[in-house]
C-alpha cells in the first residue's frame, strides 16, 4: 500500500511543478504582446504630423479686392444721409458718408480758356495781353490746365464760342473745354458688415423705402 501512497504524492508534485512553469509562460506573454515598435511607429507618426498642426495660413480668397462694406442710398440731399448716419452711430456701428458724381452726358457749361503755356512768364504775357484788350481773365494755377489761362464759364455755347472767335483774331489760341452735368449722389457706408442683418437694416433705414443697400467694397478714406 506504501507505494501507492508514494506515487500518488509524486505525482502531485510533479503536476504542481508543471503548474508553476505554465503559469511563468502565460506571465511572460504580454511581454512580447507590448509591442514596443509599435509605439514608436505612434510617436513618428506625431512627428510627421507638425506640419499639418501648425497654423494654416489665411486665405485671401478676394484676391487683391479689399474689404467688404454696406452703403445705403441713395440720398440726393446730404442732410438725410446725415440723418441716417445718426442711427448708425446710435446702434454703436462706425459709418461715414460718401459722394458720388455721376456725369450725365449733358452740358452743364463751357469754360473758355488758353491752352497751357510753356512758362508760367510765358503764361504771364498772355494774360497782359488778354488784359490790355478788356478781357476779363486769369491764370490757372492747378490741374491739367495749369499755366494756361482762363476767360470765363458760360452756361449759353454761343457766347462761348464766340468770346473764342474773338480773341483768336489777336493771334491767341482759344480752346473751349465742354464741362458735362453732374448729379450729387450721398450713400452711407457701413463697415460692420456681419452685424447688419436684415432686422438691424431695417432699424437704420427706420421705413425710408427710396433707398436701398448694396453690399460692395470699401472705400478709401483718406
Amino acid at each position: 500500500m506504501r507505494w501507492i501512497f508514494f506515487t500518488l504524492v509524486f505525482g502531485n508534485l510533479l503536476l504542481l511543478v508543471t503548474f508553476w512553469q505554465k503559469q511563468g509562460e502565460v506571465n511572460a506573454v504580454p511581454l512580447s504582446a507590448l509591442e514596443i515598435p509599435g509605439a514608436v511607429r505612434h510617436l513618428q507618426l506625431v512627428s510627421e504630423a507638425r506640419d499639418s498642426l501648425a497654423p494654416a495660413a489665411p486665405r485671401n480668397g478676394g484676391g487683391d479686392r479689399g474689404s467688404l462694406c454696406y452703403v445705403a442710398g441713395p440720398y440726393a440731399e446730404e442732410l438725410d444721409a446725415r440723418h441716417l448716419l445718426a442711427r448708425v452711430t446710435a446702434l454703436g456701428l462706425h459709418g461715414r458718408i460718401n459722394l458720388v458724381e455721376i456725369a450725365s452726358g449733358e452740358p452743364s457749361e463751357y469754360w473758355v480758356h488758353v491752352p497751357p503755356r510753356a512758362t508760367r512768364e510765358e503764361a504771364l504775357r498772355t494774360l497782359k495781353e488778354l488784359q490790355k484788350r478788356k478781357i476779363d481773365s486769369y491764370i490757372i494755377t492747378q490741374g491739367d490746365l495749369a499755366e494756361g489761362v482762363s476767360l470765363g464759364l458760360f452756361r449759353n455755347k454761343e457766347s462761348a464760342y464766340g468770346l473764342q472767335k474773338d480773341v483768336e483774331q489777336f493771334g491767341i489760341p482759344v480752346d473751349v473745354l465742354v464741362v458735362a452735368k453732374a448729379t450729387r449722389e450721398y450713400w452711407v457706408e457701413v463697415v460692420e458688415v456681419s452685424q447688419l442683418n436684415d432686422r438691424m437694416r431695417e432699424r437704420i433705414q427706420a421705413g425710408d423705402k427710396e433707398i436701398s443697400w448694396q453690399l460692395v467694397e470699401c472705400s478709401r478714406a483718406g
